[in-house]
């Protein structure tokens, strides 16, 4: 029996479905029924719409080992860590 979704307007999502979609993209092209609603846009996307600073702050050695294995058992990199503690402390107040 194949599995089968529901999207959140109600449309089922089949495993078919899902295999027929691979196959257009894979071969460049786009599913029946689907369009591109602009340009592809390579790399990552900014973290925010004004601007980034850099912050430089001095941390003991094993605090920095600590954030360093938290951030690898997340599958995230230290820097996005270090946001994420950031802004729970600013959220938090």
């Amino acid at each position: 029996m194949s599995r089968t979704w529901k999207t959140p307007d109600g449309q089922e999502i089949t495993e078919e479905m899902i295999a027929q979609w691979c196959d257009a993209y894979e071969s460049g092209s786009f599913p029946e029924g689907e369009h591109t609603v602009g340009q592809v846009v390579h790399g990552r996307p900014p973290l925010s719409t004004e601007g980034t600073a850099v912050i430089s702050v001095k941390v003991p050695l094993g605090l920095k080992l600590a954030i360093e294995r938290r951030a690898e058992q997340q599958g995230i990199s230290t820097s996005a860590f270090t946001r994420s503690a950031l802004t729970d402390k600013l959220l938090a107040s």
